[in-house]
């Protein structure tokens, strides 16, 4: 399936359950993909969008390409980083939140599918 570029809209605490979620947009779109994350890992977040956060130099750093968010099962996301090394691109598994943190460092697309946008994803009427 095409996969579909996402830009961080906010973080934020859910009113209704007091939870912390990166609300994820569909550019150019009004279409919203909620991911819940811990208090952690949204202060990371956050602290990475206002630039900040203490500097980490992690060594992934330098090779990320691209994050993607490629599965959704039992309300629960699953994610990717795309490396490149050695001229070949790889993927590897990565909590959500920590791929998006590194996305936000590294300035780098997120990425999605059709089929997680239309399971989980929401659509805002104006």
């Amino acid at each position: 399936m095409a996969q579909i570029e996402m830009v961080i809209d906010s973080v934020r605490q859910s009113p209704v359950n007091h939870q912390w979620v990166v609300i994820l947009k569909k550019k150019l779109a009004e279409r919203y993909l909620p991911v819940y994350i811990g208090l952690s890992q949204a202060n990371t977040i956050k602290g990475e969008l206002l630039d900040v956060s203490p500097s980490k130099t992690l060594a992934v750093n330098s090779g990320v390409k691209a994050v993607k968010l490629d599965k959704f099962e039992n309300n629960v996301f699953s994610a990717k980083l795309v490396l490149a090394a050695l001229g070949k691109s790889h993927e590897v598994d990565c909590p959500p939140a920590e791929a998006l943190a590194i996305a936000v460092r590294t300035k780098v697309s997120i990425f999605t599918d059709g089929e997680i946008l239309n399971k989980a994803g929401i659509s805002v009427c104006a």
